[in-house]
């Protein structure tokens, strides 16, 4: 409890600091601890600060995602919709369902892909391979992410993704994103 205030008190300085119209919580671990500053800036300046929660979560969500003293969750599905009215018991006046945010640009790439299996589809895909500097063009991909720092058993993830296609025969290269995790770079 002594971290989370420590943690509130810190925070909610850079808040006020930065003076923002509304402040967005985009991390399961850090829903509850911007609710509460937003809280005790109301009472200290009178001033109604809005918090919104964006669920980054696709289907299945963490239940640290759905603390309900907030202004609007964003969800990407009915699933997560769900979530958030059983665990949080966050009402639907306060869910809007928009599906993940994306950068624009993949958006873009998304539509220049159109069918990814038709002849054009398989053909565009080579030309990015190609523009990335990628050791294959015509091999599939396999991408592999797990968060800005890399999650602790990516590397296991990659071993095992790499032994099982070895054993079923599949011919594809597996490119992973490290992020700023330079161990993880490092082991694979």
């Amino acid at each position: 409890v002594s971290q989370k205030l420590y943690a509130e008190k810190a925070m909610r300085k850079s808040i006020m600091d930065y003076d923002p119209d509304v402040v967005v919580s985009v991390h399961p671990l850090m829903t509850n601890v911007p609710q509460l500053c937003c809280q005790n800036i109301e009472k200290e300046t009178g001033r109604h600060l809005p918090i919104f929660t964006v669920v980054t979560d696709l289907a299945t969500a963490h239940s640290l995602w759905f603390a309900n003293n907030l202004d609007r969750m964003f969800v990407a599905s009915d699933q997560c919709r769900q979530l958030a009215k059983e665990r949080g018991k966050v009402p639907d006046s306060k869910i809007v369902q928009i599906g993940l945010p994306i950068r624009h640009q993949f958006a873009v790439q998304a539509d220049n892909l159109g069918d990814r299996m038709s002849p054009a589809g398989i053909e565009y895909q080579q030309k990015v391979r190609a523009e990335l500097g990628l050791p294959f063009i015509d091999k599939k991909t396999v991408l592999v992410m797990g968060g800005g720092e890399g999650v602790g058993s990516l590397s296991n993830i990659v071993d095992s993704l790499y032994i099982e296609f070895t054993n079923l025969g599949i011919d594809a290269q597996i490119l992973v994103v490290c992020g700023r995790n330079e161990k993880l770079k490092k082991d694979l």
